[in-house]
């Protein structure tokens, strides 16, 4: 890279830092106004000590340990590599003046050290101001984007069975499903199926759920005022980049009804839920490896016991990790294990943990653990 381009590149990611700082100084806002509450890090510090001031020596110092708190809630908040590309950002950005990013201090010890003054502070830091500076400043690290499947029903639409379907699979599968603009042109939909894969692509699609669903009357009737049914539903999975069916399932399901309109739509979304439960026990092995997985922890108390469980999941085999937010003992976190198994992940977990975690469930896309009371 060119120097003049290294320039460039430095004060477009600078110039946002100097934004933040310039509006907490100007307009500073009561600590009631943020959405979490300050919480303490005890932080050490020191500064050159000069017999003619020690006051001035004490209070450098202690900006030092309220600098080496702020420093460790930021680190919180990035992932490794933006951790280690761009410290000299933070440095000339949050820790520049970390006094905005404190709320009050109590200094624990003190006391000259040879040509040095050290103290020890206890300090209460505006960690969620700190992570939406980071924010700002685009220090938080990138968020992984996970499988994403385009939706598209053939034939004719129903909505009973499209709902069904995809809230069932939903629940269950960490792959995302969306209902593209190209899936509700019916020219296309009732065409030939390397048309659909060419719009999947083109909308940036990794895989194409082609479904269709039917429901006919079943039998003559029961004379009763009841209208038995039953539907069938079908679903073919590609990989949109190379055009590979990669998967292809069928259900059937009955209803009854005392209109036939009604029997239809209930038989449609009990087919599409049966459909879906199918799909995604089976599909999860077509998820990105790079696909998250969010891991809520209830019951944290404090951000030092953060650090530690941020840095156990670190020592996990994870492509990538990044602390979404904090808030009131809550934590959630979003993880990118090796392979898109929510439930392997939650094993590995508990095989390494040394804080006492105890697994509260297992989702499609994420994972809750709590500390024990």
């Amino acid at each position: 890279m060119r120097e003049g381009d290294s320039m460039k590149t430095f004060m477009e990611r600078i110039l946002p830092v100097l934004l933040i700082a310039a509006a907490a100084c100007a307009h500073a806002p009561a600590p009631g106004s943020f959405r979490a509450a300050p919480e303490p890090l005890t932080a050490g510090g020191s500064a050159a000590f000069d017999a003619r001031d020690p006051g001035a020596a004490r209070e450098s110092a202690a900006l030092d340990a309220e600098r080496n708190a702020v420093r460790r809630a930021a680190e919180l908040f990035m992932d490794e590599t933006a951790r280690a590309e761009n410290y000299s950002v933070l440095e000339i950005g949050l820790l520049k003046t970390p006094q905005l990013y404190v709320a009050k201090r109590k200094i624990l010890s003190e006391g000259q050290d040879g040509a040095s003054y050290r103290v020890v502070v206890k300090a209460w830091v505006y960690h969620d101001k700190i992570a939406s500076a980071l924010r700002g400043m685009n220090l938080a690290g990138a968020d992984p984007a996970g499988t994403v499947a385009a939706f598209a029903q053939r034939g004719q639409p129903d909505a009973a069975f499209a709902r069904a379907f995809t809230e069932v699979f939903s629940r269950r599968s960490a792959i995302s499903l969306k209902d593209f603009p190209f899936a509700s042109d019916r020219a296309l939909l009732s065409g030939p199926e390397p048309r659909l894969l060419e719009a999947a692509a083109a909308s940036g699609a990794d895989l194409l759920f082609s479904v269709s669903a039917s429901a006919a009357s079943s039998g003559a009737g029961l004379n009763t005022g009841f209208y038995p049914s039953r539907a069938e539903a079908s679903v073919k999975i590609y990989d949109v980049k190379t055009g590979q069916e990669l998967l292809a399932l069928s259900s059937q399901a009955n209803a009854i009804d005392s209109s036939e309109a009604a029997s239809f739509s209930k038989a449609l979304a009990s087919a599409g839920e049966l459909l879906a439960v199918e799909a995604a026990g089976k599909a999860y092995r077509l998820a990105k490896p790079d696909t998250p997985v969010k891991v809520k922890v209830l019951g944290l108390y404090g951000l030092e016991v953060l650090e530690k469980l941020k840095a156990q999941f670190l020592r996990m085999d994870l492509k990538g990790l990044r602390l979404e937010s904090y808030s009131e003992g809550a934590a959630l976190f979003s993880a990118v294990p090796r392979r898109p198994d929510p439930q392997e992940f939650a094993s590995a977990v508990l095989r390494g943990d040394s804080l006492g975690l105890e697994l509260d469930g297992v989702g499609a896309q994420e994972v809750a653990f709590s500390m024990p009371r």
